[in-house]
């Protein structure tokens, strides 16, 4: 009787550890997701798209220079060749740099100066600045 209960026991032990194994599986899955779509959380080299708007990273970095009474200072600094980024909603600032292969989408955000844009490209990291290499705009 006593084996009978140990073997109960046991099969029971291993029948909840897969239970658990199971549900921290699913758990560890959820967050992954959870997390990848999170800007704070791609890796270097990866494809990352942001929402945000176009700065002139000179006097946003000197002043805060940034929104709509900004927008011809703002483009006025582009065009003579201020670096570009993007401000999220979050706060985040990005340095967003030409793709040396393809030249356009970096084009289109130099017009674009404090207007709302979506950039996809892939994130760099180097010095604790980071920049995403611009695939495209929206």
């Amino acid at each position: 009787m006593k084996a009978k209960i140990a073997l109960i026991v046991s099969l029971l032990g291993i029948a909840a550890a897969g239970v658990m194994a199971v549900a921290n599986e699913t758990q560890q899955s959820a967050t992954k997701q959870e997390s990848a779509a999170h800007p704070h959380d791609v890796a270097a080299g990866q494809s990352l798209t942001v929402t945000g708007e176009v700065l002139d990273l000179a006097c946003y970095m000197a002043h805060e220079g940034k929104g709509e009474k900004h927008k011809s200072c703002a483009q006025a600094c582009i065009n003579g060749g201020a670096p570009i980024g993007v401000l999220t909603a979050d706060g985040d600032v990005y340095l967003l740099v030409e793709d040396h292969e393809a030249k356009k989408p970096y084009e289109t955000l130099k017009g674009k100066a404090a207007e709302q844009v979506k950039v996809t490209g892939t994130l760099q990291q180097r010095g604790g600045l980071r920049a995403i290499v611009v695939a495209s705009v929206q």
